[in-house]
């Protein structure tokens, strides 16, 4: 499939790839297809869970992101994926922490080949409004670590 998106199309849109698949099987290969097909770069596109959280809390983002976001787990591409690279479970894949960590977290994926990255968003928290608060954090400051890799 990486083959013939390079050879035809303008890239690819990921899930459940973290930084080693993509940058160690998934960037080679197609751009290798495009270029020998005479195409620009492809575009990159990785779906990533990302969750803003307090020092301490990470391993409560990373249950959540397994709980509500695992089952794509049981896909075997997914599987392949996940042998690809480093992550054993979608919550090692997240990109969870502070600020500080979720910056980091952005340049792995850029410095891997990365070209676009779509977020979804993991709220964490006790109860409705809890959820939506952190859901809105995240998105807040997401927008503004974005800026800093442009």
């Amino acid at each position: 499939m990486l083959k013939i998106a390079g050879e035809r199309a303008d890239g690819t849109i990921l899930w459940m790839a973290d930084e080693r698949a993509i940058g160690e099987h998934i960037v080679p290969r197609i751009t290798k297809a495009a270029a020998e097909a005479g195409r620009p770069d492809p575009r990159i596109v990785a779906g990533v869970p990302v969750c803003l959280c307090a020092p301490g809390e990470e391993d409560t983002a990373r249950e959540r992101a397994n709980r509500i976001l695992a089952e794509a787990e049981i896909s075997p591409n997914y599987q392949r994926l996940l042998e690809q690279g480093e992550a054993k479970d979608i919550g090692q894949m997240a990109i969870v922490g502070d600020e500080e960590a979720i910056l980091a977290g952005f340049r792995r994926y850029r410095d891997a080949g990365v070209t676009d990255l779509s977020m979804r968003l993991l709220p964490i928290g006790n109860n409705r409004d809890e959820l939506v608060a952190s859901k809105y954090r995240t998105r807040e400051v997401v927008a503004e670590l974005a800026k800093e890799l442009r």
